[in-house]
This record gives structure tokens, C-alpha cells and sequence, in this order.
């Protein structure tokens, strides 16, 4: 009885990780769509042709900003999140999945599967927020860096020497690609090439555009301070359209998120403090089906959630 209690349990918490991930994973979806149809609308508006359409297929992208690199970005994934894979990382997720896989074997032959699953996506997803939250952290700070290196070039810089004299005052997590390609054009690689390296590397298109602006100067010359002045305010217009977006929509995102844990939190509580109820339901032939099909229809539901939250 117990070992039931147990597995429902952690079937339930794994669950609400995988319906968190989507639902993250449909935010970053919006958040893109958002921000690519802002920069047609303006690009349209400057060049005095009409906004594309939303059906339309846009004829420029940047190679960088349209590679879907997959869940774990192309290989960088602990690279994104900050985190450097040593003998003592390694250990503490080995100890954690060992430590699962004892416990499985105490409690039965599904938790030996169910404990380590679950320890690895629990791993998996704290890993990912991270990165996330350092992605979000590196695209605020590139426009207060652009600033610094246009008041470099102001006083008589190079575009190379001020990337390289503002790299030296920036912050982390922004320091630490800035730091690296910096090191990459010390080695005798071009600028450019260089940070459009590193916006691979990290998923920042911001920078594949800085690296443009970058290669042009350095090839054809030209005003690229005031390029770079204008790059950096028009990020902080697209980050300050973004905040907008994700203030009309919290009621939206608050409902989704109610709706997706609502269940999950009503069957733990109910394993936790009547745990008979459920045990009796599966050893009964029909409330077997019915435990089934409710927890076929939660992942439907989220699903249907993430289609949703995806569409707006």
C-alpha cells in the first residue's frame, strides 16, 4: 500500500516538471514570435514598405537566430546554464541517481524506474531554468554594454579596442561572453567572427546583430558608433515591449497555471491524508481505468494549455 502511495506520488511530481517545462517552453516560443514580428513592423516602417504578415514567410534571418539547437542547445546546454561539468558535478548527480535507484529497489520494481527518471528530469529542469534565467539577465545588460562601447569610440577608440575596454568593466553573466570572445580575437580571429561564435554558443541573437554592425565596420568602415547607439535603444524598446506583453498576459499565465497544477495538488493532498481511497480505487478493475484516464486527460489538458498559451 505504501510503495502505491509512493509511486502515485512521484508520478505526480513528475507530472507537474514536465508541465512546467512546456509551459516555459511555450512563454520562450511567444516571447520570440513577439519579438521577431516587432522587428518586421519596424524594419517595415523604416524602410517604407508594408509590415509583414503573420502567415508571411520572412525572407531574412539571421542563420544563428533561426537554428533550433534542440532542448539542449547543439551541446552548450551547461555552458548556457553556467555550470562547468567538474569530478564533483559529475559525483553529486551520479550519488542522486544511485541514492534513487536504492530507494526504487526498497519501495519495488516501478520505483526503480519512476526515482531515477524523476531525480534526472528534476536535474534536468533546475539546470534549465538556470540557463534561462542567465539568458534573460545577458540580453539586459547588451544594450548598458553597447553604451560603453559608443562612449569608447566617441573619445577616439577603435570599434575593437572599445569592445575589448568595455568587456574589462562588464558584469557577470555578460562578462563571461564578452570575456570569451574577447580572448578569441586576441588569438587573431576577427571580431565578428568571434561574437558570432559566442552567440552560438550562448543562444543570443542580440549579438549575431551586433556582430553584423561589427564585421561592416571593420570591413567597409563607416558610422557604426551611431549603428550601435540606435541597436542599443531599440533593444531597450523591444525589452520594454516584452515587459508590457508579460503584464497584459499574467491573469492569463496565473489561469493556466491554476488549472494545470489544480489537479496534481488535489491528488497529492488526497494520497497524503486518504491514501485508502486511492489504493482501493486501483485494485479495483474500473477505478483502475478511471486513475488512468484522469491522468490521461491531465496530460491532454496541458497539453491543450500549452497549445493555447503557444497561440497567443
Amino acid at each position: 500500500m505504501q510503495m502505491a502511495v509512493w509511486l502515485l506520488l512521484a508520478t505526480s511530481l513528475l507530472l507537474a516538471v514536465v508541465a512546467a517545462m512546456l509551459w516555459q517552453g511555450a512563454r520562450a516560443g511567444t516571447r520570440r514570435r513577439i519579438e521577431q514580428g516587432f522587428v518586421d513592423q519596424q524594419i517595415a516602417r523604416r524602410v517604407g514598405q508594408r509590415p509583414v504578415q503573420a502567415d508571411e514567410p520572412i525572407q531574412f534571418r539571421p542563420g544563428a537566430a533561426r537554428r533550433r539547437t534542440g532542448p539542449w542547445g547543439g551541446g552548450y546546454f551547461l555552458l548556457r546554464a553556467g555550470v562547468e561539468p567538474n569530478r564533483r558535478f559529475v559525483a553529486i548527480h551520479v550519488l542522486a541517481v544511485v541514492a534513487a535507484v536504492v530507494a526504487g529497489l526498497a519501495l519495488g520494481p516501478l520505483a526503480v524506474v519512476v526515482l531515477p527518471l524523476m531525480v534526472v528530469v528534476l536535474a534536468y529542469f533546475r539546470l534549465w531554468l538556470k540557463a534561462q534565467r542567465r539568458h534573460r539577465a545577458m540580453v539586459r545588460q547588451i544594450p548598458e554594454f553597447l553604451d560603453r562601447v559608443v562612449r569608447m569610440m566617441t573619445v577616439g577608440h577603435s570599434i575593437v579596442a572599445a569592445f575589448h575596454h568595455a568587456t574589462n568593466t562588464s558584469v557577470a553573466p555578460l562578462n563571461e561572453v564578452m570575456g570569451t570572445a574577447v580572448s578569441l580575437n586576441r588569438s587573431g580571429r576577427e571580431l565578428h567572427e568571434c561574437l558570432r561564435h559566442v552567440s552560438r554558443q550562448y543562444g543570443l541573437r542580440e549579438l549575431y546583430l551586433v556582430a553584423a554592425v561589427v564585421g561592416l565596420a571593420t570591413q567597409f568602415g563607416g558610422r557604426s558608433d551611431q549603428v550601435l547607439e540606435r541597436m542599443a535603444a531599440f533593444m531597450r524598446d523591444l525589452e520594454q515591449a516584452r515587459n508590457e506583453m508579460v503584464a497584459m498576459s499574467a491573469e492569463l499565465r496565473l489561469s493556466a497555471w491554476v488549472l494545470g497544477l489544480l489537479p496534481v495538488g488535489l491528488a497529492c493532498f488526497m494520497l497524503a491524508f486518504n491514501s485508502d481511497l486511492f489504493i482501493g480505487m486501483w485494485e479495483d478493475p474500473l477505478g483502475s481505468r478511471m486513475l488512468i484516464g484522469a491522468a490521461v486527460l491531465q496530460l491532454v489538458g496541458c497539453y491543450v494549455l500549452y497549445r493555447m498559451a503557444k497561440s497567443l
